[in-house]
């Protein structure tokens, strides 16, 4: 009896993984320009920000096109709303500015280009 019962449970998380590795077609994908990315010292306050981001699935740093893509939910949020995200975080993004006291929390480094007056001259 143990083993019919161990048997369907281990069945069951095969079954239960598989379908959670399917795509959602609900998913969307949208790249963001970050002009405001100067070094790897902003990928923390990225990270964070669209970790706690609702609808967002994953993301993917570029930092050869100083951009993220993002893998989000349509209709839990949308390109605009993450953008909005970004830039409340100090996140200067193509389509928004950033908050200016959001700015003051960042790395020094990055509060230059943030605010788009120079770029960050360590550029790691």
């Amino acid at each position: 009896m143990k083993k019919i019962i161990l048997l369907v449970a281990l069945s069951l998380l095969f079954v239960g993984t598989a379908f959670a590795q399917k795509k959602n077609p609900n998913n969307r994908t949208t790249e963001i320009s970050i002009p405001g990315y100067c070094c790897k010292g902003l990928n923390a306050t990225i990270e964070r920000t669209l970790a706690y981001e609702r609808g967002v699935v994953e993301w993917t740093l570029n930092l050869d096109k100083k951009s993220v893509t993002v893998v989000y939910r349509d209709g839990k949020t949308t390109p605009e709303k993450i953008e909005k995200a970004l830039a409340a975080n100090g996140v200067r993004t193509a389509n928004q500015k950033p908050n200016p006291r959001a700015i003051e929390k960042l790395p020094a480094c990055c509060q230059p280009a943030a605010r788009g007056e120079a770029s960050c001259k360590t550029m790691k």
